[in-house]
């Protein structure tokens, strides 16, 4: 790795394969879905964020069910409606008669019309077992009233409880509304209409709401560090004053890790470097690399803004390079994706170049 300087005077390590060696920021949404779709640790996310730890919901209650969440209107000479959604996760807890829809929703960042997403979410289940209902009333003829007839829904037919759950991992605690009523605005002298409009609360969990003691899984050093994630110093600080909890990590406590606290060296590759004596793996000592790396970002990050201002003034790729005392090849990505995208932030550009 070179040492080359930019005009300011300050020393920083840039590249090596292709342009500005970077570390690609969080956003492994596939992989967090993947771990969470796992019957122990989804059970232990409701058991520890909703229960207090206790064992309500036990992998072998659930079930698969169809990851898609859709309703559509086939009413004759009316528009037709199409809706669809993907939740995270969904599993049915019960048997095949009896049970509950249990579905997650995972956010990194505040989403602050989540509680209306919340509620449509869980409508949408509601509707699609009704329309399930209904098809199979309609493969029976076995509707007789005309009121049952006309709902496609029988005066005994019942629908399956669905429980949304939203987790939220973000570095900073969550920002937005918990239910609809944080998000509604009631005109002034109406407030007695208050009590005709039900709310819909969320079932949020995150780290400022929990306690890392109610989690039996991985997910407990998840929940444990995510209130320190933002500050790496602190990150570090923490996790030094409690050794014993991260000096001999597991490979899932790993990939937890990786994926919802944003530590890329404890891939499943990276991490090799960190193995110890007793098979597991040092945490210690991958956060001593971690810091050095943010630290490098930074130095990047500012990379980036030195070459925007230059490129503002109207300079070449040859002449930034030169007075950064560095190699075109070495600038030209940074130097391309500024000039391609002038508004985007020195932050987003820094995530572009990890891509």
């Amino acid at each position: 790795m070179k040492d080359g300087r930019y005009a300011e005077g300050n020393s920083v390590p840039v590249s090596v394969k292709g342009g500005i060696s970077v570390q690609k920021k969080k956003g492994m949404n596939v992989k967090g879905k993947q771990l969470l779709r796992k019957p122990a640790f989804f059970c232990d996310l409701i058991n520890g964020g909703l229960f207090n730890g206790r064992q309500r919901i036990l992998p072998h209650m659930l079930r698969g069910m169809p990851e898609v969440l859709g309703y559509s209107s086939d009413d004759r000479g009316k528009k037709q409606i199409n809706l669809e959604r993907i939740p995270d996760v969904i599993y049915a807890a019960g048997n095949e008669e009896d049970y509950l829809l249990l579905m997650d929703e995972n956010q990194q960042q505040t989403d602050f019309s989540m509680p209306l997403r919340n509620m449509l979410n869980t409508a949408l289940a509601y509707m699609q077992q009704k329309k399930q209902i209904e098809e199979l009333h309609r493969q029976r003829h076995d509707l007789k009233s005309g009121s049952e007839y006309l709902s496609g829904f029988a005066e005994q037919d019942r629908l399956h409880p669905v429980i949304c759950i939203i987790f939220y991992h973000g570095e900073i605690p969550w920002e937005g509304g918990t239910s609809l009523y944080d998000i509604l605005r009631f005109p002034a002298g109406f407030d007695d209409m208050k009590r005709l409009c039900p709310d819909f609360p969320m079932n949020l969990i995150h780290a400022w709401n929990v306690e890392p003691e109610h989690f039996r899984t991985e997910l407990r050093v998840v929940f444990e560090l995510l209130p320190h994630a933002a500050d790496k110093e602190r990150l570090q600080e923490y996790v030094r004053r409690h050794p014993q909890h991260f000096r001999n990590l597991t490979a899932e406590e790993c990939d937890m890790l990786e994926v919802f606290i944003g530590m890329k060296n404890l891939g499943e590759t990276e991490r090799e470097g960190y193995r110890n004596d007793e098979g597991g793996y040092d945490m210690c000592t991958a956060l001593v690399e971690l810091r050095q790396e943010g630290k490098l970002e930074g130095e990047i990050v500012k990379i980036i803004s030195i070459v925007r201002k230059k490129l503002r003034k109207g300079k070449s790729l040859s002449a930034i390079a030169e007075e950064l005392e560095e190699t075109e090849e070495t600038i030209a990505p940074v130097f391309e994706l500024v000039k391609a995208y002038p508004d985007t932030s020195d932050d987003d550009i820094y995530a572009m170049l990890g891509k």
